[in-house]
């Protein structure tokens, strides 16, 4: 596990432990930096696969890069 993701799920955690205990005892004020912490874990969840596609593609991109110069130097007369 992605330690972007370990982050979101704990600050998830958090926030949904504010926001019950926040409704649980009437205090707003709790219920809603709850549910703003908890929004937060989830954009941070989405960052980081997010930042995972794109490392992702890049490897793709730098495979496909090498694999058409090998090609190319395979068929140059580099070999001849």
């Amino acid at each position: 596990m992605k330690i972007l993701d370990k982050v979101a799920i704990i600050i998830g955690i958090i926030g949904v432990w504010l926001y019950v205990s926040g409704v649980d005892s009437d205090v707003w004020g709790h219920v809603v930096l709850g549910a703003v912490i908890a929004i937060i874990a989830f954009i941070i969840g989405k960052v980081s696969d997010y930042i995972a596609d794109r490392r992702e593609e890049q490897e793709e991109w730098e495979e496909e890069r090498r694999s058409k110069t090998f090609s190319t130097w395979m068929h140059s007369s580099s070999l001849r």
